[in-house]
């Protein structure tokens, strides 16, 4: 008695599930899903985005890739003022007194100083004294004396000085500079090319949830007409309608996830002007440029070697390294003694032999020699030992950074690798999972088999493509990981 009463309750929810849902197309036949190699089939609709192209509007406009640029340009601009020590500079000083109409004096002072890069100074000068009182060794010719001349270093900053250590240190800063840009760059297009893999992956899943939902439709109907002809029991509508429910759920879902990653996407693209730019409503992400075929190709020593030539971490380290050993080279000169020589010939404006007649210049000349050195050298040892210890912080740091390199490279390299491996895999189960999916099809129609079996197997054909769809994503992260450990940009894109 009970088990008939719980038949006739089945029997009744039963029939209130097809009095209760859509009509029936009479023609309705049971779905056949057709044969498929891979996972479930790709939605073409819409205008192609592909990676290349989201990759250059980034690189061509986004804010960052503006400040990278900013970065060098400021680096090369210090770079520009550090050889402004090496500038010609001209100088001219005008002194007059008049007292009680008296001309006391009137000084007339010319000078263009021309710095050369081994630290010596190229002096020509012009000096004019008119007046009736001025110091003695200030008297010139009427017309004023002309001078030529140059000072040299004797001793100390006769290696390097403050001038040239500056420019080296510019120069190391404006090759860290450029590395600092790619750096910049670097972590925006792999923070881009994640994005833009989950925006592919959630694409795939909302594709794959549509297909699945279509085809649960299709089968509801399907059952309905089975039912309707005799031919299934009536339970099997109610799980062909919790089947079609579960799905639209996993649709619903999938369309959010795929909304929220086009936001993110739509957030890396701007114009000219400095404008955001909204994603084209029809643009949906491509498979193209997303391959790791063309990186596994290169060597992984071939992929060292650039690591250690283009990472930006690395070039930055060494460039510091660079700065450091000036600084120590001028830190050593500060031991030695300051001394200075200064050789300048005379003539008097307008004379008629020549400059550089030596009898002439040995009776007319300006020398100078000035020697100063501190006693126990307590400030220049101290900072000598003190850049010492810097330079060598900063090569061990270089050790480090190289190591930490070489283990990304070959990290990333290792993932991308078996990522490639695990696509392969992951495709063929696909395909295997759709062939249990058509043959239980097959039982299914022949009454071998029950609705419930069915969808296990088609769930199991969704969930494998959702799988493979999230794999597909990763591949641009993974080759983002490993362009950026590599310092190579070329990598980021399969071509």
């Amino acid at each position: 008695m009970t088990w008939r009463l719980r038949r006739a309750a089945v029997s009744v929810a039963c029939a209130v599930a097809v009095a209760t849902s859509r009509p029936v197309d009479a023609q309705a036949a049971p779905v056949r899903p057709s044969p498929v190699a891979g996972a479930v089939a790709v939605d073409t609709s819409g205008v192609p985005f592909p990676f290349a192209r989201f990759v250059d509007l980034v690189l061509a406009h986004h804010p960052v890739a503006r400040q990278a640029e900013l970065v060098a340009a400021q680096a090369r601009a210090e770079l520009r003022q550090a050889w402004g020590a090496f500038d010609p500079k001209m100088r001219l000083s005008l002194d007059q007194k008049r007292f009680g109409g008296t001309e006391y004096y009137n000084y007339v002072d010319a000078e263009l100083k021309i710095p050369l890069p081994i630290g010596a100074d190229i002096t020509i000068a012009y000096d004019r004294t008119l007046g009736r009182y001025f110091n003695p060794d200030r008297r010139t010719a009427a017309n004023g004396t002309m001078s030529a001349g140059i000072s040299l270093p004797l001793g100390q900053r006769i290696v390097t000085d403050e001038r040239r250590t500056a420019l080296q240190q510019a120069q190391a800063a404006r090759a860290a500079g450029d590395a600092e840009r790619v750096g910049f760059l670097n972590k925006l297009l792999y923070s881009a090319a994640k994005d833009y893999g989950r925006w592919y992956e959630a694409w795939r899943r909302r594709n794959i949830a549509l297909d699945g939902e279509a085809l649960a439709d299709f089968r509801l109907r399907a059952v309905r007409q089975r039912v309707a002809n005799g031919e299934s029991a009536p339970i099997d509508t109610v799980e062909a309608l919790l089947e079609l429910q579960r799905r639209q759920v996993t649709r619903l879902e999938a369309d959010a996830g795929f909304f929220v990653a086009s936001l993110v996407v739509t957030a890396y693209l701007w114009d000219e002007r400095g404008a955001p730019v909204p994603l084209p409503p029809d643009a949906r992400p491509a498979r193209e440029g997303l391959d790791a075929s063309t990186v596994g190709a290169v060597p992984l020593d071939e992929l060292l070697r650039r690591a250690v030539q283009r990472n930006p971490d690395l070039q930055k380290v060494q460039a510091k390294v660079r700065q450091a050993e000036a600084d120590r080279l001028l830190a050593a000169q500060g031991i030695i003694p300051f001394a200075e020589a200064k050789l300048a010939g005379l003539e008097e404006r307008g004379a008629d032999a020549s400059f550089f007649d030596r009898p002439r210049l040995e009776a007319n000349y300006k020398a100078s020699l000035l020697v100063q050195s501190p006693l126990l050298f307590l400030k220049e040892s101290g900072k000598l030992q003190s850049t010492g210890a810097k330079l060598d912080i900063q090569r061990l740091e270089v050790d480090r950074m190289r190591r930490e390199v070489e283990v990304d490279v070959r990290a990333s390299m290792f993932e991308l690798q078996t990522l490639t491996q695990l696509l392969e895999r992951q495709t063929a189960t696909v395909r295997g999972a759709s062939l249990l999916r058509d043959a239980e099809q097959v039982r299914f129609e022949n009454g071998e088999s029950t609705l419930l079996v069915l969808n296990l197997r088609e769930r199991l054909v969704l969930d494998e493509s959702v799988k493979l769809a999230a794999l597909e994503g990763k591949l641009a992260a993974a080759r983002a990981a490993l362009a950026v450990a590599v310092g190579d940009g070329g990598l980021f894109i399969a071509r």
